[in-house]
């Protein structure tokens, strides 16, 4: 009884440990696809889809996972390729987003994760996740 009772919290910690590893890895899926939908979005009206269409997208694809909110959400960046490999960071506006054709043009989420354990662990996980597709 002595020996469990010393074992049990080490138990538990190393269960919620587990859990909370496979919330991350939900989390981090969910923003890979909320990139890849925001990137898409670009790509599916070029010169027509403006930054706020791309946070909308976003919102919604996390909107969509029952485990992620997207109030945490800290940064949307949308980058266009300029040549080579260097990328041009965009503006999210009501303006359009014009990027060149035959060039890349990449989305990229940063996701604070806030973990259950917050008593051991205050600061948040920072989740990062970026999608590239090619301009048509």
């Amino acid at each position: 009884m002595v020996e469990f009772a010393m074992i049990l919290p080490l138990l538990v910690l190393f269960i919620l440990g587990i859990f909370e590893l496979g919330r991350a890895f939900f989390a981090f899926i969910a923003i890979s696809n909320a990139a890849r939908e925001g990137v898409r979005v670009i790509t599916f009206w070029p010169g027509k889809t403006t930054g706020n269409n791309v946070v909308v997208a976003i919102d919604t694809e996390l909107g969509n996972s029952p485990m992620v909110s997207a109030g945490n959400i800290a940064t949307r960046i949308i980058e266009c390729a300029t040549g080579g490999v260097d990328y041009v960071q965009k503006t999210i506006d009501g303006n359009p987003i014009t990027c060149q054709t035959d060039r890349p043009v990449r989305v990229t989420v940063t996701y604070n994760f806030r973990l259950i354990l917050q008593l051991f662990f205050p600061n948040p996980l920072i989740l990062k996740r970026s999608a590239e597709m090619m301009m048509p």
